[in-house]
C-alpha cells in the first residue's frame, strides 16, 4: 500500500520533517517515545503522532532512514493475534491499533501479513453499537459509558483507509461510519473516554490528532456512505466556515507541540491543512459527477 500525500519537497515542509528527526530523543526514548514504552504519550508529540505527522508532510518509510527504523519500532509494540500495545505491558487497545495502523499508512508501511492481522483484531474487536470501544471503564456504569468511543473509532476509520482489499469487510465499516453519523446528531459524551462534541471539537485542529472536526469530515469524506448523508452535510458545512476567501483552511487550533510549524500556525492559513481540504472537496465532487449530492454541496 502505498503512502498518503505529496513527497517531501525543499523549502519549509523539508525543514518541517528535519526538525521533527533532530527531536527523535526529545522524549526520553527512541523514536519519540518515552523513556518508560509509551508511544502514546507525551500527548502532542508521541510516537504514534509523530508518525501520522511526518506521513502528512508527505514522508515515507523511504525518505529516511530513521523513518523506516521507526516503523519497525512501533511494529514491534504489536502483539501475535494483531493487536497493538502503547507500552510493552499496556492493554491493547483499539484506539492504539488504529492510530498505529494510520501511522504506518501514511509511511507506505501498512502492507503485509503483520499489518493485516491488526486489521483483522480490529473487526474482531468491534461494539455492538458499530463503533470501536477501549475497555478502561468496567461495563454498567451507564449507558453512554458502555458504547464505543466516537475518537477510537475514527482513528480505526482511518486506518482501514490503507488496508488493501477492504470489500469483504464493507458491513462492518458501514457500521462504524453510522455510529459516528448518530453521534453527530446525540454530541452526547460517549464511550469510557467520553468524547463528545463541542466547542473544542468544533475549532479546528491541524494535524489531524484526536477526536476533532477537521479528522472527522476528513475520514468520513472517504466512505461513499458518509458523503450522501445529511448529517456528513451539516459537518462539512460546519468545516466550510475556516475556510478563507482565498480558499485556504485556517487552523485555529494547532498542538501546542506543532505551533510555529509552516503547517500548524494558530489563526494562519495551513498549506498542508488546505490540501485536505481540498481532497475532501474532490471526494464530494465523485458524487456530483453521479447525480449524487447532498442539498448545499
Amino acid at each position: 500500500m502505498g503512502a498518503e500525500g505529496s513527497a517531501v519537497t525543499g523549502g519549509a515542509v523539508a525543514d518541517d520533517v528535519q526538525w521533527i528527526l533532530e527531536r527523535e530523543r526529545v522524549n526520553g526514548g527512541p523514536f519519540w517515545s518515552r523513556a518508560d514504552g509509551s508511544i502514546h504519550a507525551p500527548a502532542g508529540f508521541s510516537t504514534l503522532l509523530v508518525l501520522n505527522v511526518l506521513g502528512e508532510l508527505g514522508a515515507t518509510r523511504l525518505t529516511h532512514p530513521l523513518i523506516a527504523d521507526a516503523a519497525e519500532f512501533v511494529s514491534g509494540y504489536q502483539c501475535d493475534d494483531g493487536a497493538f500495545r502503547y507500552t510493552p505491558g499496556g492493554s491493547k487497545l483499539a484506539c492504539i491499533a488504529g492510530q498505529a495502523l494510520a501511522g504506518l499508512g501514511r509511511l507506505g508501511a501498512a502492507g503485509g501479513e503483520r499489518a493485516e492481522a491488526g486489521f483483522r483484531w480490529l473487526l474482531n474487536s468491534q461494539w455492538g453499537d458499530g463503533g470501536w470501544r477501549c475497555p478502561m471503564v468496567r461495563l454498567g456504569a451507564s449507558t453512554q459509558a458502555d458504547a464505543s468511543n466516537p475518537g477510537a473509532t475514527l482513528f480505526v476509520l482511518d486506518a482501514f483507509r490503507f488496508r488493501r482489499n477492504i470489500p469483504a469487510d464493507e458491513a462492518a465499516l458501514r457500521s462504524g461510519v453510522d455510529s459516528l453519523l448518530r453521534h453527530w446528531q446525540t454530541r452526547v459524551p460517549l464511550g469510557p473516554c467520553r468524547f463528545g462534541i463541542g466547542s473544542r471539537f468544533l475549532a479546528v485542529e491541524y494535524p489531524f490528532w484526536r477526536y476533532n472536526l477537521f479528522y472527522y469530515v476528513y475520514v468520513l469524506a472517504h466512505y461513499p456512505q458518509a458523503r450522501v448523508d445529511t448529517r456528513f452535510a451539516e459537518a462539512v458545512r460546519r468545516l466550510s466556515s475556516h475556510v478563507n476567501a482565498a480558499g485556504e483552511m485556517v487552523v485555529n487550533a494547532p498542538p501546542r507541540a506543532w505551533q510555529g510549524r509552516s503547517f500548524a500556525r494558530k489563526d494562519t492559513p495551513s498549506e498542508l491543512a488546505t490540501r485536505r481540504w481540498q481532497q475532501i472537496q474532490a471526494l464530494l465532487s465523485q458524487d456530483h459527477g453521479r447525480g449524487r449530492v447532498l442539498p448545499g454541496l
